[in-house]
């Protein structure tokens, strides 16, 4: 995916944010604020907190730093306030990996005023962050997590909160399928990947996505070395 890409879905996503937290300072209320998921006060003039978790070091930092300047470009072009408050942004590294994702929720879900986190550009960093985030009562806006289970229908009550601003697997594994068959006349397609959320569930969605491919596919294999490759 270019960078232009991760910055147009960040900046998407960074938008949704500030509408929804923007939309709530203008409504009329009457007696004391309440919520099941609870209620963060913000004094007069104080900022509202956002964080963001992206891919900030190693080799895939390009990915995240893309994302996160997405952010940053969002955030400027509303003169970096939302509803009269100064906005103040704290990104963390999510390393593109499940331990980098779990530790990255844990501090930002910390943070006592934090209204909403932006992010991240992995599923492997999504997958246990979300469920920490939404037990904070934090939506979080994933910004390149394409892993289909992140958002499913029928998805754990523990990523409800959690939603995104790009396409999923599914639709990338369908549109694979039908560029396999239709132009490079394959009709047997093996997959390899490395178990993460990601690779995986991108290897099982062309048998399950595509409708007008006769092929077949072959069991998909693990390997450690290769994070995703289809031949014919």
């Amino acid at each position: 995916m270019t960078g232009r890409i991760f910055a147009g879905t960040t900046a998407i996503a960074a938008a949704m944010v500030a509408v929804g937290l923007g939309g709530y300072a203008y409504a009329e209320t009457k007696g004391p604020v309440t919520d099941d998921l609870g209620v963060v006060e913000i004094p007069k003039d104080a900022p509202i907190v956002i964080g963001g978790y992206w891919t900030l070091s190693g080799p895939d930092t390009a990915l995240g730093l893309d994302s996160k300047r997405g952010v940053e470009i969002a955030f400027d072009e509303i003169n970096n306030t939302i509803a009269g408050h100064p906005i103040q942004f704290i990104a963390e590294d999510s390393l593109c990996n499940a331990e980098g994702g779990q530790t990255a929720a844990t501090k930002l879900a910390s943070l006592p005023n934090i209204v909403a986190v932006i992010g991240p550009d992995c599923s492997s960093a999504a997958t246990p962050a979300a469920p920490i985030l939404w037990q904070a009562g934090i939506v979080n806006v994933g910004t390149a997590t394409t892993a289909p289970s992140l958002t499913a229908a029928d998805r754990k009550p523990a990523y409800f909160g959690y939603m995104r601003t790009i396409y999923t697997d599914a639709d990338q594994g369908f549109n694979d399928a039908e560029y396999f068959y239709k132009e490079m006349k394959c009709t047997t397609i093996a997959t390899i990947h490395d178990g993460s959320p990601y690779a995986s569930q991108l290897a099982k969605a062309p048998p399950s996505t595509s409708r007008s491919s006769a092929g077949r596919w072959s069991p998909k294999r693990r390997c450690s070395a290769i994070p995703r490759c289809s031949t014919c």
